[in-house]
């Protein structure tokens, strides 16, 4: 019973991490983010995380947007996680996106031949 419950919980965690996830923020205390005569209207940060085992996808971050998740499939692209930046800033209004920036990190795990990654895209929604 115990072991089901362990193995239970470590399914769930796995799971509930694995989660794109979608942020934005319209707060820039009053300071220009864009060049001049453009106006920032967002700030957005994407991020795809993904558990592999032997570098197969096990639990990764759906394209699908922010919470969403799938299993045994490589999201993990940098078109997915601009698609979602450009998506997000086009919601706030936003006609461009500048100052973009897509970056993998590799993060240790506990379990042997397993490992997180973390695909995440940021930029600066524009309106001219």
């Amino acid at each position: 019973m115990k072991k089901l419950l362990s193995a239970a919980v470590l399914a769930l965690v796995t799971v509930i991490t694995g989660c794109t996830s979608v942020e934005s923020t319209q707060k820039f205390n009053r300071m220009g983010l864009g060049a001049a005569g453009e106006k920032a209207v967002c700030v957005t940060h994407v991020e795809i995380p993904g558990y592999y085992i032997f570098g197969l996808p096990i639990v990764t971050g759906s394209p699908k947007g922010d919470g969403e998740w799938s299993m045994f499939r490589y999201n993990q692209t940098t078109t997915n996680v601009v698609y979602l930046l450009t998506r997000e800033a086009k919601e706030r209004k936003a006609s461009r996106v500048i100052n973009v920036q897509v970056t993998k990190t590799e993060i240790p795990t506990l379990i042997p031949f397993v490992s997180k990654y973390s695909l995440q895209a940021s930029g600066v929604g524009i309106a001219n």
